[in-house]
């Protein structure tokens, strides 16, 4: 019983001294504003099948490519809002 005190307390020694050790002589890779907003960064994105929980597939497209996409599904979701209340159903 006592072993397992002294591991859990090395493990948990060791999980605190991690950090410290680290070698910090390579300098971490800038991330400037610029790459994140990268209109020609590939995404990678995974899509349910409707229907079923289990099938989905995976897509990769460009951040530009996706946005455009977002917009065309707000488009006409606000589309066929304005439609329904057009005519009164509701």
């Amino acid at each position: 019983m006592a072993f397992k005190y002294l591991v859990a307390a090395g493990l948990a020694l060791g999980a605190l001294t991690a950090p410290v050790l680290a070698d910090s002589t390579t300098p971490a890779a800038p991330t400037t504003k610029a790459d994140a907003s990268d209109p020609n960064k590939v995404m990678c994105r995974r899509i349910e099948t409707i229907g079923t929980r289990l099938d989905t597939k995976r897509v990769c497209r460009t951040r530009a490519e996706w946005e455009a996409e977002h917009a065309s599904n707000r488009q006409d979701l606000d589309r066929a809002q304005n439609m329904r209340g057009a005519r009164g159903g509701g």
